[in-house]
């Protein structure tokens, strides 16, 4: 299983990726819509955790970019916007859930034995 971690923080980034590797997954990480582009080309993962609002191209037209390449990819928004305007967007676009930060450890290991290790 190879997920890829798309967050401007620099710090949620390195995180993910190490707490996903305790579950034996595969994690690469970028901090810029140009990167998630780059890197979703050449590591093919399977998920996307993408963070929604980042300077330049935001997690919606990282998605959107990201589907054209491959519309099988599965997406967890994580992001600390909490408002229903976002969430719906997200749902129109297939996401298959929406996470609010600061993250709730107990809620991603959650999500990730229920969508991801199943």
């Amino acid at each position: 299983m190879k997920i890829l971690v798309v967050d401007d923080e620099e710090q949620i980034v390195d995180f993910l990726c190490h707490f996903l590797s305790r579950f034996g997954i595969t994690a690469a990480g970028a901090t810029s819509g140009e990167e998630a582009l780059r890197v979703f080309s050449q590591f093919n993962p399977q998920w996307i955790f993408l963070d929604i609002k980042m300077p330049g191209m935001d997690g919606f037209e990282i998605l959107k970019n990201v589907k054209k390449i491959d519309p099988q990819v599965r997406t967890i928004m994580i992001t600390g916007r909490n408002d229903e305007v976002s969430e719906s967007q997200a749902k129109e676009l297939g996401v298959y859930d929406y996470i609010i930060k600061p993250l709730d450890l107990d809620e991603l290991k959650g999500k990730i034995k229920e969508y991801i290790m199943n």
